[in-house]
C-alpha cells in the first residue's frame, strides 16, 4: 500500500511566529538523502529525507538554509551527478550552489555566515555555497533544467527568454533563445540530450535542437484556449525520451496533460480528469516491468499536479490512474519530482506543505534492468556516458555526448487501449499522528470515471477551483467582477483585427492609428485584456488564476499599459483612465488628443498623444512630472518610462532611441542604429560576460535592434569599426547615467577603457582617466568636483579601470596614473 506523509516540520517561514509561506519548487538529490525546497521567503532549505519517510528516524531534519536570493525562489534542481544545485528566483538571477567541506566552512570563508540557519534551534549540518551567479534574465526565472549528462543548464523566465549555460566550472552563457512571445514557465531536456522543450504563455510548446539550438518544432494544437494564469507549466520526458508530457493543455473545455510523440510531435493522446489546469507533469526516471509477464513492454509512470489541489499517478497501459490524491493540499500543486530509484514521489503546494508518496514494487512494478532502458535510448542516438550518481561527495561533470543524427521510425503510442468503464472514485482515509503529522492512506487502487485517456474527445468537466497563492483572506465564491452573479471568465481572445472606428485627423502623425478589436498586455502578476466594440470596450484584469475585476468603458481603447501598481487605458475620445490593480479608478483625464501609446513604471505614467507630445505624471502625488515635450516627427515603434521617470522612445525612421534629459531640456540619443551595425560592443544577441548585464540600457538596445532594417555584420574598415565601437561605448556610458543604472555604467566604463588600451588611443584615454581622477591640487576659482557618479566613487572606478587597461598598448600612461592615484590615497 502506498504510504503518504505530509511532515508538518518541512516549512518555509520567516520565524516561528510567522505563518508558513508558499513552497514553489522542490528537488530530491540523486542519492535520495536530501530534499531541496524553494519558497516565497526567498530561501532554499535542504532537508534530510530519512525523517520524512520514517518519523522514527533520529537524525537532523534541516541540513542547511541557503539565503542569497533577494526574491522568491521559484525553481530548484539538483544536477544529475549531485554536485550542483541550481536555483531560479524572481530576483531575475539563477544561482549555482555546491557543497563545502565543514572544515573549510569553519575556516573563515564566510560560508556559514552567508547560510545561517533559519527559524528554530537546528544549526546547519552541512554548508552549500553559491559558486556561480548567472545574471541575464530581466524578469522572474521560473524554471531551470539540467541536461542528462550535466553538460548544459537551461533557465527560462517571464522575460520570454530561454538561456543556455555551459555547465562547466565557469558556467558561461552560450545561447539566448528568443523564440517565445509570452512568459516561459517550463523547461526540460530530453534524456537523449538531443532536444530541449519549453512551454510558454504564448500557447506553444517549442522543441529546440541541442546541436545548434535551432527550432525543431512548435506544438500549438493542445494549447489553444489554455489559460494564461497558470503559475507554472513544468513538463517532463518519458525515461526513454519517446514522449513528452506537458502541462496546461486543453482538450476542448477539459483540462488535460497532452502527450507529444518524439519526432512526429503529434499530440493525439491526453491524460484527462483534473478539474483545473495541470501545472506540472513528472515522469519517473525509471522504467518498470510490464504486466502480466516480464516480457511485456516496459511501463512508464507519470505524476500530474494541478490547480484543483490534487495529484494523480498514471501507468502506461492502464486506462485509469493508479492513484488520485485529493486531500493532500489545501491549494495548488506547484511542483513534483521523483527520487532517482523511481519509487518515491515528492510534491509541494502553495499552501506551504510538502508530501512524500512512497511506492513499492508491489504498488507499481519491479524495475527493468538498466541496460534495457539504455538500449531504448540508444536507438534515438544516445551515447552512454560514464557518469555515476554521487552518494555524498560531489563528482566532476561528465562531458557532453556526441549525438547521432540518425532518426529511427516514430515510437509506438504511449497508450494503446482506451477504456471508459465507470467505477467509483478512490477513497482516502486521513489520520493524524500524535505529533501532528498527517497520514493519507488510500484504499487499494481503484478508478475514477473522470480520469480516462482521451484521443479526440473528452468529457466536459464542470467547476473549477481558484486559489490565491498568499494567505490574504479569499473572496467569497459568489464574488463577481461585473454583471450578474456567476459571471465567468470570458473566452480567450481571438486574433485582433481593425475596427471601423474613426479618429480625428492631425497633420503630425506619420501613419494612421487604428483601433484593434482585442488588446492584451501581460505582466508578472496578471494580464489585462481589452475587447473593443465600435462604441465602447470591456476591460478585464486577470490575476492569481481568476478574474479580479472588469469595467465597461464608453469608448474603444487605443492603448493600455500595466505596472506593479497601476493599469492605465487611453480611449479614442481622448479619455485617459488610471486604475489600481484592485480595480479602483483613481483618475479620469481628458487630453487634447487621444494617447496612442502608454507606459507605466512604478508610480510614473507616460503617454504619447496623437500630435506627438509626451505627457508624464507621478500617480502617487497626482502631479505632472517635468514639462510637456514633443518627439521628433517619426514613427514610434517602442515606448516606456524608466523607474526614475525618464521616458524612452525608439523611433523607426531615424533608427535611434531617444530619452528625455531633464537637465539639458532636450532628447538625448541613447542608442543608434548606425553604431549597432558597426560597433564590436553591440552585444544584443551575442553573449559577453563583461557587458551583457541586464538593465535599462540593454533593454533600449534590444528594442532598437528589433527595428533595424539592415542588421548583421558590416564590411566597414577596421578604423571605422574601431571608431563606432568607441562612440557606442561612450553613448552607453551616458545612457546608463541618464537611466540611473550603476552596474551598466561601470561595465560600460571598463569596456571603454579596455577598448582605448587595445587600440592605443592615448589622447582619449588620458582625458577619461583625468576625469575620474579629479583635481590633484586645490584651485579656488574652479567649480567643485563631484567625487561620485551614480553613488559610486570615481576614484574607486578609476582603480578598476586601470586594472582593466593594464594589458593594452598604454602601459606608461596606466603606470603613471596608477602612481598618482596611489600617492593621493
Amino acid at each position: 500500500m502506498v504510504q503518504i506523509t505530509v511532515p508538518d516540520w518541512v516549512v518555509h517561514r520567516a520565524d516561528e511566529r510567522s505563518k508558513r509561506t508558499t513552497i514553489y519548487s522542490l528537488s530530491v538529490h540523486p542519492d535520495g538523502t536530501r530534499l531541496a525546497t524553494g519558497g516565497l521567503d526567498t530561501k532554499i532549505q535542504i532537508w534530510a529525507t530519512a525523517p520524512i519517510q520514517d518519523e522514527d528516524v533520529q537524525a537532523p531534519r534541516l541540513l542547511c538554509t541557503l539565503a542569497r536570493h533577494t526574491g522568491a525562489v521559484l525553481a530548484v534542481r539538483w544536477s544529475h551527478n549531485g554536485r550542483y544545485l541550481a536555483s531560479g528566483s524572481d530576483d531575475t538571477v539563477a544561482l549555482i550552489w555546491e557543497l563545502v567541506e565543514t572544515n573549510t566552512a569553519d575556516a573563515g570563508t564566510g560560508t556559514s555566515t552567508a547560510m545561517s540557519t533559519g527559524f528554530g534551534s537546528e544549526a546547519n549540518v552541512e554548508y552549500w555555497r553559491p559558486c556561480r551567479r548567472l545574471p541575464g534574465h530581466t524578469s522572474d526565472v521560473t524554471d531551470v533544467a539540467w541536461s542528462e549528462t550535466d553538460a548544459y543548464l537551461a533557465t527560462v523566465g517571464l522575460d520570454s527568454l530561454v538561456m543556455i549555460w555551459s555547465a562547466n566550472d565557469s558556467f558561461d552563457r552560450i545561447r539566448t533563445i528568443r523564440g517565445h512571445h509570452g512568459f516561459v514557465k517550463g523547461v526540460a531536456f530530453d534524456p537523449i540530450d538531443q532536444f530541449l522543450a519549453t512551454s510558454s504563455d504564448d500557447r506553444t510548446v517549442k522543441i529546440w535542437r541541442t546541436s545548434d539550438w535551432g527550432l525543431e518544432a512548435s506544438v500549438t494544437e493542445p494549447f489553444k484556449g489554455s489559460p494564461s494564469s497558470t503559475f507554472f507549466h513544468r513538463l517532463s520526458w518519458s525515461p526513454d525520451g519517446s514522449h513528452l508530457l506537458t502541462a496546461n493543455a486543453m482538450n476542448g473545455p477539459v483540462f488535460v496533460s497532452s502527450v507529444i510523440d518524439r519526432y512526429t510531435w503529434a499530440s493525439d493522446i491526453a491524460l484527462v480528469g483534473h478539474e483545473n489546469a495541470v501545472s506540472v507533469a513528472a515522469c519517473s526516471p525509471q522504467w518498470f516491468q510490464g504486466t502480466p509477464s516480464p516480457d511485456a513492454p516496459p511501463v512508464t509512470v507519470v505524476a500530474l499536479g494541478a490547480q484543483d489541489q490534487s495529484l494523480s499517478v498514471w501507468m502506461t497501459g492502464m486506462p485509469r490512474p493508479l492513484l488520485v490524491a485529493r486531500d493532500l493540499f489545501e491549494r495548488h500543486v506547484m511542483d513534483l519530482q521523483w527520487s532517482a530509484d523511481g519509487y518515491t514521489l515528492y510534491a509541494c503546494s502553495s499552501d506551504g506543505s510538502v508530501a512524500a508518496l512512497a511506492f513499492t514494487a508491489e504498488d507499481l512494478a519491479p524495475l527493468v534492468p538498466d541496460h534495457v532502458l539504455t538500449k531504448a535510448r540508444t536507438k534515438y542516438g544516445f551515447m552512454p556516458s560514464a557518469r555515476t550518481t554521487t552518494k555524498r561527495s560531489p563528482l566532476p561533470l561528465a562531458p557532453a555526448p556526441v549525438l547521432s543524427t540518425l532518426r529511427p521510425p516514430p515510437p509506438p503510442p504511449l497508450v494503446t487501449k482506451i477504456s471508459r468503464d465507470p467505477s467509483e472514485r478512490l477513497v482516502q482515509k486521513i489520520t493524524r499522528a500524535k505529533n501532528g503529522k498527517r497520514r493519507i492512506c488510500p484504499t487499494p487502487v481503484g478508478s475514477n470515471p473522470d480520469y480516462a485517456l482521451a484521443q479526440q474527445t473528452a468529457p466536459t468537466v464542470h467547476g473549477t477551483t481558484n486559489n490565491s497563492l498568499v494567505s490574504w483572506p479569499k473572496p467569497p465564491s459568489n464574488t463577481h467582477a461585473l454583471g450578474p452573479k456567476g459571471t465567468s471568465r470570458p473566452n480567450s481572445l481571438l486574433s485582433p483585427h481593425t475596427l471601423d472606428v474613426s479618429i480625428s485627423h492631425t497633420d503630425w502623425a506619420p501613419r494612421d492609428v487604428h483601433v484593434l478589436s482585442h488588446l492584451r498586455v501581460a505582466a508578472c502578476h496578471g494580464v489585462v485584456e481589452v475587447r473593443n466594440e465600435a462604441d465602447g470596450a470591456e476591460v478585464t484584469w486577470l490575476a492569481e488564476e481568476r478574474v479580479q475585476w472588469r469595467d465597461c468603458l464608453y469608448s474603444p481603447v487605443l492603448s493600455t499599459a500595466v505596472s506593479e501598481r497601476l493599469i492605465v487605458f487611453s480611449l479614442v475620445d481622448g479619455s485617459f483612465l488610471w486604475y489600481t490593480c484592485a480595480g479602483r479608478r483613481i483618475a479620469t483625464l481628458m487630453t487634447p488628443e487621444p494617447c496612442t501609446q502608454l507606459a507605466t513604471q512604478g508610480a510614473y505614467v507616460a503617454a504619447i498623444t496623437r500630435d506627438g507630445y509626451i505627457c508624464r505624471w507621478n500617480a502617487v502625488t497626482g502631479a505632472a512630472h517635468g514639462q510637456l515635450v514633443r518627439l521628433p516627427r517619426d514613427d514610434v515603434s517602442s515606448f516606456f518610462v524608466h523607474t526614475n521617470g525618464v521616458p524612452v522612445a525608439v523611433v523607426r525612421g531615424r533608427q535611434v532611441a531617444l530619452a528625455w534629459d531633464e537637465r539639458k531640456k532636450t532628447f538625448v540619443c541613447v542608442a543608434q542604429g548606425s553604431l549597432a551595425r558597426l560597433s564590436a560592443a553591440w552585444h544584443v544577441s551575442v553573449h559577453d560576460s563583461h557587458t551583457m548585464v541586464q538593465g535599462p540600457v540593454v533593454r533600449v538596445e534590444r528594442m532598437l535592434n528589433d527595428v533595424l532594417t539592415t542588421p548583421g555584420e558590416s564590411l566597414a574598415s577596421p578604423d571605422t569599426a574601431s571608431s563606432a565601437t568607441l562612440r557606442h561605448l561612450e553613448m552607453r556610458l551616458q545612457a546608463a547615467e541618464l537611466l540611473d543604472s550603476p552596474t551598466e555604467y561601470r561595465n560600460a566604463l571598463l569596456a571603454l577603457g579596455r577598448h582605448l588600451a587595445e587600440e592605443g588611443l592615448w589622447n582619449q584615454a588620458d582625458d577619461l582617466l583625468r576625469m575620474f581622477l579629479g583635481p590633484i591640487y586645490y584651485r579656488p576659482n574652479e567649480p567643485a568636483w563631484d567625487s561620485t557618479v551614480l553613488g559610486m566613487s570615481k576614484r574607486q572606478l578609476l582603480s578598476s579601470l586601470l586594472v582593466t587597461m593594464e594589458h593594452g598598448k598604454l602601459d606608461s600612461l596606466v603606470q603613471g596614473v596608477s602612481e598618482v592615484l596611489h600617492a593621493l590615497e
